[in-house]
This record gives structure tokens, C-alpha cells and sequence, in this order.
């Protein structure tokens, strides 16, 4: 076996892995083709200027779409992530618990896992006596942080 042979053969797996991507954009973009084919031909549907318009739950949209909203959503969404990351990194090391165990490292992995959990729930509590989770809350503005416009 010649070197040439050998590395065309390395790219060779690089072109199955582009040629499976180009197969997919192709399958997707047909399928979406005849999805309208069916839908606005075939069907008789009208692409009028309410069917292109913003469906806000049965309500006609009022306004702008782009407005202030209250960062609570943002925080609540914040928190709730690191918990879902929380878990999703400590599944994996909760699955070879028992290996753990068997070597000998049981303890040092459930310190290691204490420490980590531990972390992010005092990250939690803060959170709360921030009252960064309360909806009702309202904004204080301290007098050393009160400009005036």
C-alpha cells in the first residue's frame, strides 16, 4: 500500500461525511418544495398579506415586536439553565458512582460532587435574597444611585 493511497484514503471518510451533509440540505430543501407544491397549488391556497402576518394567539398585533420586557424571564432562564447544565454534568459521574466505589475513591468523588452542587446552590440562594425570583417584586432605587434626568 502506497502513503498516496493511504492518506486518500483518510479524506475519503471526510468526503462520505459532506456527501451524507449534501444529501440531507438536498432532502430537506425537496421535501419543503413539494410541502408548498401541495399547500399553495395543489390545495389553491392564497399567499395573501394576512396569511403573512403575525399570528399573536388569535389577538391582532399591537405595536412593535421589539419592546422592553421584564428581565425577570431573563434571570429565571439564566437559573435554569445552570441547574439543566448541573445535571446534564453530573449524570455522567453519577453513572460510574458505583466504579468509584469499588476503587476505593468513593468519598473523594462524592466531596468533588458536593463541592460542585454546592457551589451552585449557594449561587441559588443568593439569587433568592436578591429576590431575583420573586415576580411581585418591585425595583428600589437607593438614594446613591438616583440620577436625575
Amino acid at each position: 500500500m502506497s502513503p498516496m493511497s493511504a492518506g486518500s484514503h483518510h479524506y475519503a471518510e471526510y468526503g462520505a461525511i459532506a456527501l451524507l451533509g449534501i444529501t440531507m440540505i438536498v432532502v430537506v430543501f425537496v421535501m419543503m418544495a413539494i410541502v408548498r407544491l401541495i399547500t399553495r397549488v395543489v390545495g389553491r391556497i392564497p399567499n395573501t398579506d394576512a396569511k403573512r402576518q403575525t399570528y399573536e394567539c388569535g389577538e391582532q398585533p399591537i405595536g412593535q415586536a421589539w419592546f422592553r420586557f421584564n428581565n425577570r424571564f431573563y434571570l429565571v432562564a439564566i437559573l435554569f439553565l445552570v441547574f439543566d447544565v448541573e445535571i446534564a454534568l453530573l449524570m455522567p459521574v453519577l453513572s460510574h458512582y458505583t466504579t468509584f466505589l469499588s476503587e476505593g475513591s468513593g468519598g473523594a468523588a462524592l466531596a468533588k460532587i458536593g463541592i460542585f452542587a454546592g457551589t451552585l446552590a449557594l449561587g441559588l440562594v443568593y439569587a433568592v435574597a436578591k429576590g431575583d425570583i420573586r415576580w411581585d417584586r418591585t425595583i428600589r432605587i437607593d438614594q446613591g444611585d438616583r440620577t436625575d434626568v
